[in-house]
């Protein structure tokens, strides 16, 4: 009887032992899994390779958030330099233009401005048609039709230029560039080749700035005026495209 309680005492202690063995291993595994999530998301959970990867990852896609003008236009001075064509009008005469303007920029809405244009004048290929009959006539002895133009000379005009829209782009990723859509109307005078007349206009132009200082800027005007023939005062209406360059101080 004794040999047979000691054979149960050791399969007892035996089976305690073990029990106790599979616990302690299950612990180990348990603490060897437990996760520490900040640590590893950082880390991309410690795998060296990933996290070199991950940092030589650039993204090809970027956005450019800009918060305030590039140019503040408020109080401010701006001179400029255009050249331009006309069109329409007298069939007869193709003109071009160079200008001179000085803008006061009251708020970025808002400005006053003065222009002078000094215009060229030469004749179309219809007017050249015309006039060169006219002289064949007139040395073969009969009767010359004269072509009768008043061509423009120079004008001086007062506008007032609104900016209700403005924006801001980027060139292939180049860098941001400001720009401004604005409203114009005006008068003045405009001096043909007989005599002085007034002179009414109203546009809508861009310009692009290049710089803080320096913008490039096309215009479209519309321009109204009488001009005097031999057969009396006619009105005319023509457009003037331009394209010129802005300095503001």
């Amino acid at each position: 009887m004794k040999t047979i309680n000691l054979l149960t005492v050791a399969v007892l202690a035996c089976s305690l032992f073990a029990v106790s063995a599979q616990a302690a291993s299950a612990k180990s595994r348990t603490s060897a899994k437990t996760i520490n999530a900040s640590e590893d998301i950082d880390s991309l959970g410690g795998n060296k390779e990933l996290m070199e990867m991950a940092e030589k990852v650039k993204s090809t896609s970027r956005s450019r958030i800009v918060q305030e003008r590039i140019v503040d236009r408020r109080n401010t001075l701006e001179f400029g330099l255009s050249y331009g064509s006309t069109f329409g009008g007298d069939a007869y005469l193709k003109t071009q233009s160079l200008g001179v303007a000085v803008d006061y920029h009251i708020t970025p809405r808002w400005s006053l401005g003065v222009r002078y244009y000094d215009f060229g004048s030469s004749l179309t290929s219809e007017g050249q048609r015309v006039f060169d009959e006219a002289r064949a006539a007139y040395n073969a002895g009969g009767r010359a039709n004269i072509v009768d133009v008043d061509y423009p000379l120079n004008a001086t005009m007062a506008v007032v230029n609104w900016y209700p829209i403005y924006g801001k782009t980027s060139f292939y990723d180049m860098g941001v560039t400001q720009f401004d859509i604005y409203l114009l109307a005006g008068g003045g005078s405009i001096t043909l080749s007989s005599g002085n007349t007034s002179i009414l206009t109203g546009g809508v132009g861009i310009g692009a700035w290049m710089t803080k200082h320096l913008s490039a800027r096309a215009e479209v005007r519309y321009q109204k005026y009488e001009d005097q023939i031999v057969t009396g005062s006619r009105s005319l209406d023509t457009v003037v495209g331009s394209l010129g360059l802005g300095w503001i101080l």
